[in-house]
């Protein structure tokens, strides 16, 4: 009589079947998360990128937020094989077997063009100086802010590119951002919420009822050292304080401020682009055929662009950013650290400025 066939196809094969299988969900994971945040991440800079160089050529910019990322996964095993038992000790007694496992991936990306009432909001409305300024506080350089976000300080001009009879603004403007860099590094350049010691205004009486001030402040306390000092009463000269005053309040506006504030007049993200625009270098081509206008130079005062972007027939293999227009490439270069610092901070502000009101359109796009 034959003796009754043990499972041993499934008890030797099924172990590498399994332990082939069970890292893959952690290792997915991983992966995924890397790679599409990398992606997500150039994805945003190419878009920033691209409507700086449409709005140099007067081309209209356009905004798509990637709104969600969905990543699917099918995972199949299967187990296939071949036992032949035969008396005693047989030649002929044979095992076999075959194992599989089919994978399918489906991820899907969902994209939301900014427009209407989200448009106003995140793209032409001012940034916040409440918003904007303590940026300075997590390590962002003071200067690179103020000469991508602000239009002015107490009546001193940043460079405009509608501004053609005073294009680089005003000097004492880059006087005062070099001062507030040189208090920033030192420690003695500080922004909070809150009251002034004199409640802002000497006119006005501190309100003991409020419980939630709102006010920005602007704080630039004395120095041991004399060379520091010194740069700390200048700079409270240039915002309009007097020489013993540590606090003031910070205000959006244009033009002389009331006593005991600071007047700060902020763009908006598509006044910020606009500039960087500005900046671009364009070929001597299409400045002759009227495609562009003429790239002006201010860096009388502050030593560069802010950030300079190239263009050529190829961008570098190793570029920080690029993206193609009209047969040309635009790109920022790797090399390049102060001109990738202010594009972060760009994106930055880009990203400060978003609202997460619906803007009606959704694009939804399963990848194949």
């Amino acid at each position: 009589m034959f003796p009754r066939p043990r499972p041993l196809l499934a008890s030797l094969l099924l172990p590498l079947l399994l332990s082939a299988c069970a890292g893959f969900a952690p290792k997915r994971l991983y992966n995924d998360q890397i790679g599409y945040s990398g992606s997500l991440s150039d994805s945003q800079k190419a878009q920033t990128l691209l409507n700086a160089v449409r709005i140099r050529y007067g081309d209209s910019p356009v905004f798509l937020n990637t709104t969600q990322v969905i990543s699917g996964y099918s995972l199949q095993r299967s187990l296939s094989g071949r036992l032949s038992i035969l008396p005693g000790n047989n030649p002929a007694n044979t095992i076999a077997g075959t194992p599989g496992m089919t994978m399918t991936q489906s991820p899907t990306f969902t994209f939301q063009p900014v427009t209407g009432a989200a448009l106003a909001q995140s793209v032409i409305q001012p940034l916040s100086p409440a918003e904007l300024l303590p940026l300075s506080l997590s390590g962002t350089p003071i200067d690179v802010l103020f000469r991508l976000a602000v239009q002015s300080v107490n009546g001193l001009q940043n460079s405009s590119m509608l501004d053609t009879a005073n294009r680089t603004g005003s000097p004492g403007f880059a006087h005062l951002l070099i001062n507030l860099r040189r208090l920033q590094v030192a420690g003695l350049l500080h922004f909070r919420l809150g009251q002034t010691e004199n409640g802002g205004d000497p006119t006005k009486t501190e309100d003991k009822s409020t419980k939630a001030p709102s006010n920005l402040i602007i704080s630039l306390p004395d120095s041991d050292d004399p060379a520091l000092q010194k740069v700390v009463v200048t700079t409270r000269k240039m915002l309009g304080l007097s020489a013993t005053s540590t606090e003031a309040e910070v205000v959006y506006g244009s033009g002389s401020p009331s006593p005991g504030t600071v007047s700060i007049l902020t763009r908006p993200i598509l006044g910020v682009l606009g500039e960087i625009a500005s900046e671009i270098e364009v070929s001597p081509q299409d400045v002759a055929e009227h495609r562009t206008i003429p790239t002006v130079d201010d860096t009388a005062i502050l030593s560069r662009p802010t950030i300079i972007i190239h263009n050529g027939e190829k961008p570098p293999r190793d570029a920080f950013s690029s993206v193609r227009y009209h047969e040309r490439w635009y790109w920022i270069a790797d090399t390049d650290f102060d001109s990738k610092l202010a594009f972060s901070v760009m994106q930055t502000l880009v990203s400060l400025a978003e609202t997460t009101q619906p803007s009606g359109t959704v694009v939804t796009i399963p990848a194949r």
